[in-house]
């Protein structure tokens, strides 16, 4: 009887650490990735206050509502897990921002294309992971990380072709193609 309780101990113990795991993976990127989209809006923002350049500020605008769509999807599924979500940048993101926002007026778009840039290849890297990640079981999750790759993608491709006017690239606007690409 004593050895019959010990095992199933064991067993629940090891349920109980499966689903902790589970949870964590799935709070984890849920955290990862508003953080990413509230920075995304932020710099985008600023993008639109401090450039003179149209492209820019098209390509910032079309940030901005993509990046707020995936904010009000992440708030709903943060909200079914139970999770309360912080606004707000982190260390880490707030000194990114405060060098883009430093950037001259003679600078500041191929700085913010260049922050553009390297945003969203983190966001993407982070996306990849979490789509192969077997611990992130939620299904309607998964899906929406999986749906939301191509646009973070558009984004990515659009940021690479973007010419300001202190840059030498051939390209003059985003391609028509890509422009509101995430989650309609």
């Amino acid at each position: 009887m004593i050895r019959n309780l010990k095992v199933c101990g064991i067993f629940l113990g090891i349920i109980a650490l499966l689903a902790f795991k589970q949870q964590n993976a799935e709070q984890e990127f849920i955290t990862k990735a508003y953080m990413s989209n509230q920075y995304e809006i932020a710099v985008a923002k600023l993008a639109s206050e401090k450039s003179k350049n149209d492209a820019v500020k098209t390509y910032s605008s079309m940030l901005i509502d993509d990046h707020q769509k995936q904010i009000g999807d992440l708030q709903k599924m943060a909200a079914a897990q139970g999770m309360t979500l912080v606004d707000g940048l982190d260390a880490d993101h707030q000194k990114q921002w405060d060098k883009v926002n430093g950037a001259d007026s003679t600078s500041f778009d191929r700085t913010f294309k260049d922050d553009a840039i390297a945003s969203h290849q983190k966001a993407i890297a982070l996306f990849e992971d979490a789509s192969k990640n077997e611990n992130i079981k939620n299904v309607e999750l998964k899906n929406w990380i999986i749906g939301t790759l191509p646009g973070l993608k558009a984004h990515l491709d659009q940021a690479r072709v973007l010419v300001a006017e202190d840059m030498t690239e051939t390209a003059v606007s985003i391609p028509p193609h890509t422009l509101g690409s995430l989650n309609k």
